[in-house]
C-alpha cells in the first residue's frame, strides 16, 4: 500500500511543479511558459484594490513585459491594427477576463496590470494564487484573475 501511495506522490509531483507556471501565448501561436524565477526577474509593480472593504495592495511582474516575450506590440509599436487586440487571463478554474491591450500599455493608460505573486507583502495564498492577475484602478475585483495560469493574446474581428 505504501508503494502505491509513493507512486501516486511521485505522478503528482510534476502537476504540482506546472502549477507554478504560467503559459502565455501571442496571436501567432507563439508560446512561452514562465517559471516562477523567470516572472520575479521580470520590471514588477504594485497594483491596489478593494476587497472585503478594505484596500489590498498586490505586487508582480507588469503584464505587458510577459506579453512582449510572445511577440505583442508595445509603446509606439502599438497603433492601428494592434489596438484590436486584447488580453485574456485564465484561472486554472476557468475564470477569464479580458483587457485591451492598449490597457496593460501604460504608454496608453494609467492603471497598472500586473500578474501579482504577493499581496500586503505576503505570498498569494492557495484561493488566490501562486498568482493572480490584478488591474489598478478597477472599483471592483470583478477582472482579477485567481490562480492565473494562462493568458493568451487575441483580436478581435
Amino acid at each position: 500500500m505504501r508503494s502505491v501511495l509513493f507512486a501516486a506522490a511521485l505522478a503528482l509531483t510534476p502537476l504540482a511543479a506546472a502549477a507554478q507556471e504560467v503559459t502565455v501565448v501571442g496571436l501567432d501561436g507563439r508560446t512561452k511558459m514562465f517559471t516562477p524565477q523567470e516572472l520575479a526577474d521580470l520590471p514588477r509593480a504594485q497594483a491596489t484594490i478593494p476587497l472585503g472593504g478594505k484596500d489590498r495592495t498586490y505586487e508582480g511582474p507588469l503584464l505587458v513585459y510577459l506579453l512582449r516575450e510572445v511577440g505583442a506590440p508595445a509603446g509606439a509599436r502599438l497603433h492601428a491594427e494592434a489596438m484590436r487586440n486584447y488580453v485574456a487571463a485564465i484561472g486554472d478554474d476557468g475564470f477569464l477576463a479580458v483587457y485591451a491591450l492598449a490597457e496593460v500599455d501604460k504608454d496608453f493608460h494609467e492603471g497598472t496590470v500586473i500578474l501579482a505573486d504577493t499581496v500586503d507583502g505576503q505570498k498569494l495564498d492557495e484561493k488566490e494564487g501562486p498568482y493572480r492577475t490584478v488591474v489598478a484602478g478597477d472599483r471592483k475585483a470583478s477582472r482579477s484573475v485567481y490562480r492565473t495560469i494562462r493568458i493568451e493574446l487575441r483580436r478581435a474581428d
